[in-house]
């Protein structure tokens, strides 16, 4: 299927340092919150550190994030912590007979998938219209040759995703939530807030992997609260030995001109959970955003 495609349409880079700078520059955006979900957090982590223009960005938002492809699976598969390692260890193996066979369209998979999917991506039954209208609307050939054929592996272009080891160059605030049954198990997302030095963790007790479904209310009630907190400059993080009130005094600089926050901001929310959105437009430079069918 890769063969099929442009090859751009499979890079990360792509969509982080042409589609994303394209659309703000766009809508004249000068300011602005990112707020990605799922692979949306690969995005705007990769924007955000590799974008040749990002004094404009005043806070993440990090939904169901991972930060390391490698690390995300191996801690589904964690006999204490693991969301598939809790499962009976008939099904553990069926999985991964099945998987090292590759038959994920096997009947035996996709009813394996079908019942994990309740489990740990969307925990709401039944699945609302809206995300039932996202899932037939995936661009299958994007969505298996960067995630993989399966939600429960990485093995396309995004197997070897890594920015861990970046995250402490981010020096805006950053929050991060996962759902108590999420694919992105609470080491992943530890791990990253280890690593970032303005961020706060939050686990939504009731949630899977689509928290904005699952748990749409604290969801939504954590973001209004964090994005208030950055553009008032009230924004605090804990850590081991005091809570510290973080005043953005920072200067956020490019070229000659300095601004700090707080200041009006546009939210340009990223929600693309699934690779939902991928594939769909292209920008075409002075032409604009061509649709791809």
């Amino acid at each position: 299927m890769k063969d099929s495609l442009p090859h751009h349409l499979l890079d990360a880079k792509y969509y982080s340092e042409v589609e994303l700078p394209a659309l703000l520059d766009h809508w004249k955006l000068d300011k602005y919150h990112l707020i990605g979900h799922s692979w949306g957090t690969i995005l705007a982590q990769l924007f955000s550190l590799n974008a040749k223009k990002t004094s404009g960005l005043q806070s993440l938002t990090l939904a169901g994030p991972l930060s390391d492809a490698k690390t995300c699976i191996d801690a589904q598969w964690d006999e204490e912590d693991g969301n598939l390692g809790s499962l009976p260890p008939f099904v553990q193996n069926r999985i991964h007979s099945l998987e090292k066979d590759g038959a994920y369209s096997s009947d035996d998979y996709e009813a394996i998938n079908d019942v994990l999917t309740t489990f740990f991506t969307l925990r709401t039954s039944p699945a609302p219209d809206c995300f039932t209208r996202a899932e037939e609307k995936v661009n299958q050939e994007i969505y298996v040759g960067m995630q993989g054929p399966s939600e429960f592996t990485v093995s396309g272009t995004l197997e070897r995703f890594n920015v861990t080891g970046r995250l402490h160059e981010l020096n805006i605030p950053v929050l991060l939530t996962h759902g108590k049954y999420d694919t992105m198990r609470p080491s992943i997302v530890k791990a990253m807030e280890k690593e970032i030095n303005l961020s706060k963790r939050k686990m939504l007790p009731h949630s899977g992997h689509v928290s904005m479904i699952d748990d749409a209310g604290l969801m939504n009630d954590l973001v209004a609260d964090f994005l208030n907190r950055v553009e008032t400059n009230t924004f605090t993080i804990q850590t081991d030995k005091m809570t510290e009130n973080v005043l953005f005094e920072q200067k956020m600089i490019e070229g000659s001109i300095t601004v700090s926050i707080p200041v009006y901001t546009a939210h340009l929310i990223l929600t693309f959970a699934l690779g939902i959105l991928l594939g769909k437009i292209k920008w075409n430079g002075r032409g604009g955003y061509n649709r791809i069918e």
